[in-house]
């Protein structure tokens, strides 16, 4: 992630979907740290509110679950982890899992994949033309989860469960909702029903101001011997490099091993940009800071919709992820916020038997959104507007802010940091925003 990527790559197949019961879905080329459980074969229904049968053609269940990125799978993991009679299906397009992404963020509390963290720092830098600013909190760590790890886990307690299921390498191509319930009809021609569905599918968007897409490409990069050029040990979650017509560019600079790095190139732009051109500047740049002495051992890139969701209204599907807005607009970051809401809607289903949406900040959306328009504003005013942020602010309050948290207490001081005379004019427009929501 520049902030935390979340969006779903998408697999499709003409094959028979894989069918993932109390096993890893199909094959999963994770390196040497593959999860090891027991295979069992499939069992008729007896009617039992724990069983379901995968093999007929309509599968019950007792909530469907769209999509099994980063939200389907975080809360398909914990309904099966936490209630092993809710029967629970995933349904993902993709027909096996690899380690495609790195997530992070500010960890703000316990989550359910905290086993995943591989790397944790409590002090981290932004770099603009004006100095670099280095901060840091003992309260609040900036941690990286690896998509592997990820995937491994919510698949081995999927695997583990009698009653939940991933279905790979095939789509919904009909969702139909009545009084009663849901009728999911399959790219394959089988029918799921359940009470409930949660759609974390991506959706295809077309933004318009203040709104923005942060493009990127990143690499993992290995450096031979003695020829790391980066010194430092902390993240780098900014260093901002000309805008060249965009609304803003960085890289992104993540220590992951002595010599080992996650590095990426990011630009926010009104439009989605050429991800090769994007990838060339980070090439032109590592040659630039390290020359010849490294070699890609792994390759990320997306394009994220930064902007509130669309409203859909739909009576027995939930959205969540991105798609619920999950992702925070002005900064991308999502995975914490979805581990929030995946606990809350685990308490909700136990409870009453029915999801929840992701909550959702009126207020803070309202200041995203102008804080989205400022950045539009000539000549870039990114790099300044973030300097001051984590130059002026005081780290925990900046912190929660970012994070999705903010307690009464933060607002004003990351208020007080901002360039008012850029922010003035959008004041009207905020609090109409607001009022609205």
């Amino acid at each position: 992630e520049s902030a935390s990527r979340n969006w779903l790559s998408s697999a499709t197949t003409s094959r028979r979907p894989a069918l993932c019961c109390n096993r890893p879905p199909g094959r999963i080329p994770l390196g040497t740290s593959r999860p090891k459980v027991t295979t069992r074969p499939w069992r008729k229904s007896t009617g039992g509110r724990g069983s379901m049968t995968l093999c007929d053609k309509s599968i019950a269940a007792d909530l469907i679950i769209l999509g099994g990125g980063c939200a389907g799978l975080s809360l398909a993991s914990r309904l099966a982890d936490q209630d092993e009679a809710m029967r629970v299906v995933v349904v993902e397009a993709r027909r096996s899992y690899e380690e495609d992404r790195t997530w992070c963020g500010w960890r703000t509390g316990p989550h359910f994949f905290s086993d995943c963290v591989k790397r944790e720092w409590h002090e981290w830098q932004v770099v603009t033309t004006g100095g670099t600013f280095r901060r840091g909190s003992q309260r609040y760590s900036y941690e990286l989860i690896k998509s592997d790890c990820f995937y491994e886990k919510a698949c081995r307690v999927l695997s583990n469960s009698r009653s939940a299921n991933l279905i790979l390498g095939t789509q919904a191509r009909e969702v139909s909702e009545s009084e009663s319930g849901v009728v999911v009809t399959l790219a394959d021609g089988r029918s799921l029903q359940a009470p409930w569905v949660v759609d974390t599918r991506p959706q295809p968007r077309v933004l318009e101001q203040p709104w923005l897409w942060q493009n990127f490409v990143g690499y993992v990069v290995d450096f031979a011997g003695d020829c790391n050029c980066f010194s430092n040990d902390i993240p780098t979650l900014m260093d901002f490099q000309p805008a060249d017509g965009s609304v803003a560019q960085f890289v992104y600079l993540l220590p992951l091993t002595a010599n080992s790095y996650l590095c990426e190139w990011t630009q926010l732009s009104p439009k989605r940009s050429h991800l090769p051109l994007i990838e060339a500047r980070l090439v032109k740049w590592l040659r630039q800071q390290a020359g010849s002495s490294w070699r890609v051992s792994r390759r990320e890139s997306g394009c994220l919709p930064m902007a509130l969701p669309l409203e859909e209204r739909r009576q027995r599907v939930v959205s969540a992820g991105m798609r619920g807005g999950s992702m925070r607009a002005s900064s991308g970051y999502a995975f914490h916020a979805i581990q929030r809401w995946a606990e809350a809607c685990t308490s909700a289903m136990q409870t009453t038997g029915r999801p929840i949406a992701p909550l959702r900040n009126r207020l803070l959306e309202a200041l995203d959104a102008g804080f989205l328009r400022v950045l539009h504003q000539k000549p870039a005013p990114a790099a300044d507007i973030f300097g001051r942020l984590f130059s002026d602010c005081e780290p925990d309050h900046l912190v929660r802010f970012l994070a999705g948290i903010p307690q009464s207490e933060d607002y004003w001081p990351v208020i007080r940091s901002l360039p008012w005379s850029r922010f003035l004019p959008t004041v009207p427009q905020v609090v109409s925003t607001w009022c609205k929501a």
